[in-house]
């Protein structure tokens, strides 16, 4: 009967332990493909449904909107997650896998999270077209440019919407906006200059 006490006052220590995985976390996201981010001292981690941590704690994950509560955390789409890095004084974005492996590096100054197997990006180019005889410096004309990718990066796309850009708005820290969006089935859908949609199979 004692070993029988103690074996009891034994489980339920065991489970009052195991009840309360982390503590002191800022946010916590929703479980997604086996995982969920949490946030602590200002950056994010990924752990597994039992709290283990999978991927440490990082400053590097993106925050993206949840459709279903309007709160913004990291999230795995298919296998790929946003992250984020300073180059320049401009924000690039790339993609990690579930075991925190940088599989698309960040180089984007825009980026979705994957859909069907495709995400959204955006390139910024800087060209130069002529040169400035007077102050002996080169004319530079800036644009951004849309293209879809698949999972390992690959371009899927032509160059969607090309258009001028002003560099200030780059160094805002604040992402340019995008005019395409992925509709399924293979197709991307593009909001032109003069308020029209083209439709685009890839």
């Amino acid at each position: 009967m004692k070993n029988l006490i103690f074996f009891l006052l034994g489980v339920i220590v065991s489970i009052s332990v195991n009840a309360q995985i982390m503590m002191n976390l800022e946010e916590v996201g929703l479980l997604s493909e086996g995982l969920l981010a949490v946030k602590k001292n200002g950056q994010w981690a990924f752990v597994d449904h039992k709290g283990a941590i999978v991927i440490d704690f990082r400053d590097d994950l993106v925050e993206v909107e949840n459709v279903l509560n309007k709160k913004k955390y990291p999230v795995f789409h298919e296998g790929r997650c946003l992250i984020r890095r300073e180059k320049e004084g401009l924000i690039y974005y790339g993609y990690i896998d579930p075991a925190g492996i940088i599989v698309i590096e960040p180089q984007y100054v825009n980026a979705t999270p994957f859909k069907g197997g495709f995400a959204v990006v955006m390139n910024y180019i800087k060209e130069v077209v002529g040169k400035n005889k007077l102050l002996g410096k080169d004319v530079v004309s800036y644009r951004i440019e849309e293209f879809v990718i698949d999972a390992d990066g690959k371009t899927m796309t032509p160059m969607l919407n090309s258009r001028n850009y002003v560099p200030d708005k780059m160094k805002s820290k604040k992402a340019p906006d995008f005019t395409s969006k992925l509709l399924g089935d293979r197709m991307i859908g593009v909001y032109t200059e003069d308020n029209n949609w083209e439709l685009h199979s890839f």
